[in-house]
């Protein structure tokens, strides 16, 4: 035993002087070279946590990104080693026998999800395949979540696995194979009756948000898997009660909503109409820093209807268009009421940015996407509405809209515009050419309304215009159900 001892305390010794090789890294090629690289790591499993928990703390400083960054080839030389000689595995295998009641070993895990951190700024592709793939990582991060009482370990694995998701592929594979969605909704259900307590919890529940949406994006499959774990119900009731957890959860409908016809219908069924236009008829002044909080939610709030009047029919079409129709035409006059808003600080924004650049020359690409950074797509949403609602066939609601619209010195011209703009930049995928079509539909819609003066006050061609509309103007044929 007294040997044994005088190994270890030899070992630790070792350790420490190493911490000078961290320092110096010019040194890690030739540490490569001689072959320290897989003593160290073996030094992981060692039976003593202590000399492993030593090993962690080494080994972020051998991974710390500005090094890395900084010192170029000689770190890189290092880190290819470390990750060929399985220094990943060896740190997701000692995070099961780590105790976390006990302070050191708390510091451990925390040095360990540094590294992979580190890992996934300087390789993120390599890391998040190995990481994902080749460890339970995965499963240990997901079991993390819901461990105890929140603490900082519990931030840095939600934000660890919201990495690993950002990278798509074969991290969101992994992580659906594990009931990932299933098991994250369980974790943001216990926020459902109450609210962060604290900036990092706050931070935390924003993860778990994100990583439900990264997940969502990434195939349709998802977003029938939330929909069978609850998800769907669950967000439908954080955004009735208005909690903090209530933009993220309008964020998170739009993406399960999000060209898929059975969640959109589901929606319906969970009484997800009165919920959202709640949401939607939401008014008041706010402070500066809600205001860009506010301003997101109502984004993705138009979009979400949007996507509703896109993939609804029959009844439950009819639902989602008395909803326009309800209370004196009030959702038409919040409609106009956003379109004005953000069509105004468009102009705005432009003609301010003429004043400061006005020898500059007009590069299209370049004011596209600075008009998109001022709400543009929310305005967007808005037109496309707009334009939804007018070829409804409804003529109660179509004369509202030209009125409102005529009172903010704007017409049916200006949306029309706003939805050729929005044609023209569509990207060619799938879900580009699918918005394409429903654009054009609306568009030549719209052309015949302007084309019969209706906006000056018609006559009896106003009825067959507008009445020629929904399917059609939402690109029918629709799409089959999801099986």
């Amino acid at each position: 035993p007294t040997k044994f001892m005088d190994s270890e305390i030899k070992v630790h010794q070792i350790i420490q002087d190493l911490q000078g090789v961290a320092a110096a890294p010019d040194l890690f090629p030739e540490f490569v070279r001689l072959k320290a690289v897989s003593p160290l790591l073996s030094l992981i499993s060692h039976e003593n946590t202590d000399i492993s928990i030593e090993v962690v703390d080494l080994l972020k400083e051998f991974t710390d990104v500005e090094t890395v960054q900084e010192e170029g080839r000689n770190a890189e030389i290092l880190l290819d080693a470390l990750i060929a000689k399985q220094m990943i595995p060896l740190l997701v295998t000692n995070l099961e026998r780590l105790d976390e009641t006990q302070k050191e070993d708390q510091q451990a895990v925390h040095n360990t999800l540094n590294i992979f951190e580190n890992l996934m700024e300087v390789a993120p592709e390599v890391a998040a395949v190995k990481l994902s793939t080749e460890t339970k990582l995965m499963d240990w991060l997901l079991k993390r979540l819901r461990k105890g009482v929140f603490d900082e370990n519990q931030l840095y694995a939600s934000e660890i696995l919201s990495m690993l998701l950002l990278t798509g592929g074969k991290a969101v594979k992994a992580f659906t194979e594990k009931q990932g969605l299933k098991r994250l909704v369980r974790c943001v259900a216990a926020y459902r009756k109450r609210d962060p307590e604290s900036l990092d919890e706050v931070e935390f529940v924003e993860n778990l948000f994100n990583c439900i949406v990264s997940t969502l994006g990434a195939e349709k499959a998802n977003q029938l898997a939330f929909a069978q774990a609850d998800g769907l119900q669950l967000m439908i009731t954080m955004v009735r009660k208005k909690r903090y957890t209530q933009a993220a959860a309008l964020k998170v409908l739009n993406y399960a909503v999000s060209d898929c016809m059975s969640n959109c219908e589901k929606t319906i069924e969970c009484s997800g109409l009165k919920a959202i236009f709640k949401a939607f008829m939401a008014r008041g002044k706010v402070s500066k820093r809600l205001k860009q909080e506010i301003e997101a939610t109502e984004e993705h709030v138009l979009s979400c209807i949007v996507q509703l009047f896109v993939h609804l029919s029959d009844v439950r079409y009819l639902r989602l268009l008395n909803k326009f129709r309800e209370n004196g035409y009030e959702k038409v006059e919040r409609l106009v009421e956003l379109h004005d808003k953000y069509y105004s600080r468009l102009e705005d924004a432009e003609r301010k940015y003429q004043r400061e650049h006005p020898d500059e020359p007009v590069d299209e690409d370049e004011l596209y996407m600075r008009r998109l950074d001022n709400g543009l797509y929310s305005l967007q949403m808005c037109a496309l509405l707009i334009a939804l609602i007018c070829s409804a066939g409804e003529k109660g609601i179509y004369e509202r809209v030209v009125q409102l619209l005529n009172q903010q010195d704007s017409s049916l011209k200006d949306v029309k515009e706003t939805l050729e703009e929005y044609h023209a930049n569509l990207a060619g995928d799938k879900s580009g050419k699918k918005m394409k079509t429903i654009l054009n539909n609306v568009i030549i819609i719209l052309d015949q309304l302007l084309g019969t003066g209706e906006e000056e006050g018609g006559g009896e061609e106003e009825d067959q215009a507008s009445g020629s509309a929904p399917a059609a103007a939402r690109g029918a044929p629709q799409e089959e159900k999801e099986q």
